[in-house]
């Protein structure tokens, strides 16, 4: 063998070990990183966050089944006799995802606002993960329980939280009103999941992995199965539903808007397939979001009809 091929060799051996070294650099720099990113504002955070704002949140705390769950809602005179909106956010995230929301007057002056930290998220038992959802959604009854009085639920699920979402409607069809599923993940397997969520999921990397990524990959993993558990009660489903979709979502796919639609055989829907998006509409289309929002309400009262009665020029779209 020549030297120059020799040389060569060494060259590429050099230039190898560089780039492995480089590489493992970055992904030590990046688990670093993201240990201390965990998505989440507390008490703290969240007053100071909307010290200026038009409504000031309550942060509040329930306890069920051992665990302790923690969700905010505007406060103020009045705010009682308001519809009610509920917000359920995807994963990895917490209720902190919605804060935007919770400062537009559009909606503060429509709807007494409630956003929740997801089993495992914010500050409701941070790292303990749960993938069933429905023990999700029997967390997330008290909720449900403590506004019945209501005159109008509406429940908002974006990505998991769709999921979640969907399940409470199930189990409370005499009192959730309206749910708007937002790029959420509703049919069993019409999701990519990465390559890469498998090989965390085993030990070694598992073991170094930050909780906020184990939170979502332990559900992601396992959400196939959770999502085929709760698909023989979508005919439970009677509050009306809006579909909010992204045409170019690559990571929860446009067909889930199609799946769930043929299995609302009870509920009437309509959808909003935005062709430019991808799963980014909360954060890219958060104005537009809130319109659709606003319009469900406002068809609401322009309704005045006893509970349970739905706007009926607001539900004319078919199946």
């Amino acid at each position: 063998m020549g030297s120059g091929v020799i040389e060569n060799m060494k060259l590429v051996l050099r230039v190898l070990r560089w780039a492995f070294i480089i590489i493992g650099v970055l992904f030590v720099g990046l688990l670093t990183a993201a240990h201390w990113v965990e998505s989440r504002d507390s008490d703290a955070e969240i007053a100071e966050n909307f010290r200026d704002a038009p409504v000031q949140p309550v942060v509040r705390r329930y306890t069920v089944a051992s665990r302790t769950i923690r969700y905010m809602e505007t406060d103020g005179a009045g705010r009682d006799s308001l519809p009610v909106v509920l917000f359920v956010h995807g994963a990895p995230s917490s209720s902190s995802f919605f804060s935007n929301f919770f400062k537009d007057t559009t909606l503060l002056n429509r709807a007494h606002l409630v956003a929740v930290d997801r089993p495992g998220y914010g500050y409701s038992d941070f790292g303990r993960v749960e993938t069933s959802i429905v023990k999700q959604a029997q967390l997330l009854q008290p909720l449900i329980d403590r506004y019945r009085k209501a005159s109008f639920i509406m429940v908002v699920g974006s990505s998991y939280g769709g999921s979640v979402s969907a399940r409470l409607a199930m189990n409370n069809p005499d009192l959730i009103d309206h749910v708007v599923f937002v790029s959420s993940a509703l049919g069993p397997g019409l999701e990519r999941t990465y390559p890469i969520s498998y090989f965390i999921d085993k030990p070694p990397l598992r073991w170094i992995m930050p909780p906020l990524l184990m939170l979502a990959n332990d559900e992601k993993l396992a959400h196939r199965k959770a999502l085929t558990e709760i698909l023989p009660d979508w005919p439970k489903i009677k509050a009306a539903v809006t579909f909010l979709h992204g045409q170019r979502d690559e990571l929860v796919y446009p067909t889930n808007v199609s799946f769930a639609r043929s299995q609302l055989v009870n509920a009437e829907s309509k959808e909003f397939l935005l062709p430019e998006n991808r799963h980014d509409i909360v954060f890219n289309k958060r104005e537009y979001m809130t319109q659709i929002i606003v319009n469900i309400l406002d068809s609401y009262a322009q309704s005045i009809k006893p509970r349970k009665s739905q706007p009926k020029e607001y539900l004319t779209a078919t199946r």
